[in-house]
């Protein structure tokens, strides 16, 4: 018998850079080459420096003790706190408020870390133990982080809003602050569940759920699950997300 050819030796991985570029381009060989090298750190630095240069521009441009009053007034709970205070404390209170939220904008790149870690653990869960995928938790890791890059597209989008709007103090930087979903041009008002449900529906956050199916399909070690059935799983996954979050946030 003639022995054996060994097997080709594998190309040169994609490069970080490439990577980058194909999660927008060309998505499965992002996530092919995330079996690889499955590390995270890079897209989730990106994100970070992008949140931080967004916090600089909201601090300047947002009128921090407006917006906070302004969540108060859209919040029942929020309102029936300030009805019971009197004037000089409801003004103590709204300037506390307006400067936890200056913070909270500038360490948001660690929430997004801890978002991140959740996300990646519930999802390997769903794809390994419910369909049968081989996704450690690593690699589960680095295709959340990589598949929310499009998220950055309406932080620049925010930052342009605020830099060259006619009114940027009047801008609430977390409650649909550009115009990618139907709720942006809907009245909170008149029906806070349609309302939030609408801003679920997201253009936005659609192309990251269609990023995070294609990942876990292509990344996952064994053949299951197929595209068809990680799409699915990640719209289902997504539906409960958005109208639960809608109940919860027209509740209070």
């Amino acid at each position: 018998m003639p022995p054996a050819m060994p097997p080709e030796p594998a190309g040169p991985g994609l490069s970080e850079a490439q990577r980058l570029i194909n999660v927008f381009i060309a998505p499965r060989k992002t996530f092919a080459d995330l079996k690889r090298k499955p590390s995270w750190w890079v897209p989730w630095l990106i994100s970070a420096i992008f949140s931080v240069a967004a916090a600089m521009v909201i601090v300047q441009k947002v009128d921090m003790p407006r917006l906070s009053e302004h969540r108060f007034e859209q919040s029942k709970i929020g309102q029936r706190q300030l009805e019971q205070l009197s004037p000089a404390q409801r003004e103590q209170m709204i300037r506390s408020q307006a400067g936890i939220l200056k913070i909270t904008f500038f360490i948001r790149p660690l929430f997004g870390l801890l978002g991140g870690l959740i996300a990646a653990a519930i999802l390997m869960a769903i794809f390994n133990f419910m369909l049968g995928a081989e996704v450690p938790f690593q690699r589960a890791m680095a295709i959340v982080f990589y598949a929310s890059l499009p998220a950055l597209i309406k932080v620049v989008l925010l930052c342009l809003s605020l830099l060259f709007g006619s009114d940027p103090s009047g801008i609430d930087p977390d409650i649909n602050p550009v115009a990618t979903n139907p709720g942006f041009f809907m009245d909170p008002q008149n029906n806070k569940f349609i309302y939030y449900l609408a801003s679920g529906i997201d253009v936005i956050s659609i192309w990251v759920v269609v990023l995070m199916g294609i990942g876990f399909a292509t990344a996952s070690s064994n053949r299951k699950p197929t595209l068809s059935t990680a799409l699915a799983t990640m719209f289902v996954v997504f539906g409960i997300l958005v109208v639960g979050g809608a109940a919860f946030a027209s509740a209070f």
